[in-house]
C-alpha cells in the first residue's frame, strides 16, 4: 500500500498538516529543519504525492486545456492541429504543466459544455481556431483564464499569423508571373482564419486591380475532400481561372488529386498555391507553392502567455506572427503567358 502523508506524521510524531505545509510549500511556513525531516522520512518511505489533494490545498491542478474547434473528429491528423498543439505540448513540458484537450462539444448544448470546462480540472483554456459562441466564451471570462489562436475578432488574447499580409504574398507573386484570373478556394467561412483569407485575397487582386470573379470562389473547408470536389467543378469549365490560392495546403492537395485525374496539368496549365507550410506540401507532385505559418511558434506563445496569466492575473497581449512565401513548383507563368 501506498504511504500517506499520515505514515509520514506517525513516524515523526507531527501533525498531518504540518507534513502537508512542508511538502507542498505552504500555504503556511515551517521550520526548516522540519521540513528537511519531513522530506528524508517521504523518501524513505516512497510517498508519492496524490495530486488530486495537493490541488485541493493549492488551488492549481497544474494543467491546462486545449479545447479544439469544435469538428474534432479526424482532427488530430490536420496540419494546424498538429502544429500548434506540439508547440503547447513541448512548452507546457518546460514549464511543468499537463496538457488536456477537450473533445466532447454539442453545439446544441453550449452551456453544459461550460460546465464541463469550469469544472477544475484545468487552471486555464487555450481555444484552438474557436467557433464555440461568444456568450459562452463571455461566461468564461468572468471564471477562468483563457487565450484563443486563429481569431482575432474575440474579445481575448489571439496568437495567430497576419493572414493579410500572407494572402498579399500570394497574390504578388501569381500577380508577378502574369496571372490575372487568379481564382480563390476559401477555408471554412464560419471561421476567422477562412473569412480574413477570403477577405484578403479580395483586397490583394483590388489593389492590383483585378476583377473579383464570383465563378472562382469556392469553399473548400479547409480539408482534402472540399478541394477535391471543388476541382471537380472548376476542371469541368473552360472559364476557369490561370490560378488558385487555396486557404490551406490540405485543400490545395485536394485540389491537385482533382487535377491530376482530369488531366490537367500543374502547373503548366493551372499555378496552385496553399497555406500552411505543412510536411505534404513539400513531398507532393508537384511540390506545392505555400505559406508558412509558424504554428508551433504560435502555440507556444499560447501556452507561455496563459501560463503567465495564470500566476499573475495580468492579461497578456496577442501576438500575430509573420508569415513567409515558399515558392515550389505548383506556380508558373500562366499557359497563354508561355
Amino acid at each position: 500500500m501506498a504511504a500517506t502523508i499520515k505514515d509520514i506524521a506517525r513516524k515523526l510524531s507531527i501533525s498531518t498538516s504540518t507534513v502537508s505545509y512542508a511538502l507542498n510549500g505552504g500555504p503556511r511556513s515551517v521550520p526548516e529543519e522540519v521540513r528537511v525531516r519531513v522530506l528524508a522520512v517521504a523518501r524513505e518511505l516512497n510517498y508519492r504525492p496524490n495530486q488530486i489533494a495537493r490541488s485541493l490545498i493549492t488551488r492549481r491542478s497544474n494543467t491546462i486545456g486545449v479545447v479544439p474547434t469544435e469538428a474534432s473528429i479526424n482532427l488530430a491528423v490536420t496540419p494546424y492541429f498538429q502544429g500548434v498543439l506540439n508547440g503547447i505540448l513541448n512548452t507546457a513540458e518546460i514549464l511543468g504543466h499537463d496538457v488536456l484537450v477537450y473533445t466532447r462539444y454539442d453545439v446544441e448544448k453550449p452551456d453544459a459544455f461550460v460546465d464541463t470546462l469550469l469544472d477544475g480540472r484545468a487552471d486555464g483554456l487555450i481555444f484552438l481556431a474557436p467557433k464555440i459562441d461568444s456568450h459562452a466564451l463571455n461566461r468564461l471570462a468572468a471564471e477562468i483564464p483563457f487565450v484563443v489562436t486563429s481569431d482575432e475578432r474575440r474579445n481575448a488574447p489571439n496568437f495567430g499569423c497576419d493572414n493579410a499580409s500572407g494572402v498579399r504574398k500570394v497574390v504578388d507573386h501569381l500577380v508577378s508571373l502574369g496571372h490575372t484570373r487568379i481564382g480563390h478556394l476559401a477555408g471554412n467561412l464560419e471561421m476567422a482564419d477562412g473569412i480574413d483569407r477570403c477577405e484578403a485575397y479580395k483586397g490583394a487582386l483590388a489593389s492590383h486591380g483585378l476583377p473579383i470573379c464570383e465563378d472562382w470562389l469556392f469553399e473548400g473547408h479547409f480539408t482534402s475532400q472540399g478541394g477535391y470536389n471543388a476541382g471537380q467543378h472548376v476542371f469541368a469549365t473552360k472559364n476557369r481561372p490561370s490560378a488558385i490560392f487555396c486557404a490551406n495546403d490540405d485543400s490545395a492537395l485536394g485540389l491537385l488529386r482533382a487535377a491530376w485525374e482530369k488531366g490537367v496539368r500543374v502547373p503548366d496549365e493551372i499555378s496552385i498555391v496553399g497555406f500552411d507550410n505543412s510536411p505534404v506540401s513539400s513531398a507532393s507532385f508537384p511540390p506545392i507553392t505555400t505559406v508558412r505559418q509558424p504554428l508551433e511558434e504560435i502555440g507556444a506563445a499560447a501556452m507561455t502567455a496563459l501560463v503567465n496569466f495564470i500566476e499573475t492575473q495580468q492579461r497578456p497581449d496577442g501576438i500575430s506572427f509573420e508569415t513567409e512565401l515558399i515558392v515550389r513548383d505548383s506556380t508558373t507563368r500562366p499557359q497563354e503567358d508561355i
